[in-house]
């Protein structure tokens, strides 16, 4: 059972990396073939506005999950350094507390933001829940990340692992 959900934090963290890095390139990518265009506009570039809203959107949910699963969002380990122990895990609970309860509403939200906007885009008419999706779907990542975190701190450990991720 360990083992399984070791091998599935690897993934997210795979996902996570590879998603940021393709969102990076794709944008840097179509930023560039626009800037052609304005010099040399020979093609025009039609949806344009549209797949850099996705890329933006989905970029930034994979990178807060991946900050969120090293546990490096809401941090500030200078503080956290000088309070004494039983001072610090609580500190740590409210912590993770306040992160688990940020993530459910972006799940509940986020859901319902998906399920209720029947939306297609202007250009490409792509289904914009492409777009929305991007709100719970990592949202419901961050609430496993977040229990996971406040197990950690309930049990009396630090929220991180020793790997530097939330997962043991």
């Amino acid at each position: 059972m360990i083992a399984a959900l070791r091998m599935a934090d690897h993934g997210i963290a795979g996902l996570c990396r590879w998603g940021v890095i393709g969102g990076l390139l794709g944008l840097f990518f179509l930023l560039l073939l626009g800037v052609i265009v304005r010099f040399v506009p020979v093609l025009p570039i039609s949806g344009y506005d549209e797949i850099v809203e996705l890329l933006v959107i989905w970029l930034t949910m994979l990178g807060a999950l991946a900050l969120w699963r090293e546990g490096a969002l809401y941090r500030v380990t200078v503080v956290e350094a000088v309070l004494p122990i039983g001072l610090r895990r609580a500190v740590g609970f409210a912590q993770q507390l306040l992160m688990l309860a940020f993530s459910v509403v972006l799940v509940v939200w986020g859901l319902d933001f998906l399920l209720l906007a029947g939306e297609t885009t202007p250009f490409l008419g792509a289904d914009k829940s492409w777009w929305y999706a991007a709100l719970p779907g990592p949202g419901m990542l961050m609430v496993a990340y977040s229990l996971v975190g406040l197990w950690r701190v309930w049990r009396g450990k630090s929220a991180l692992a020793e790997g530097g991720s939330i997962v043991a």
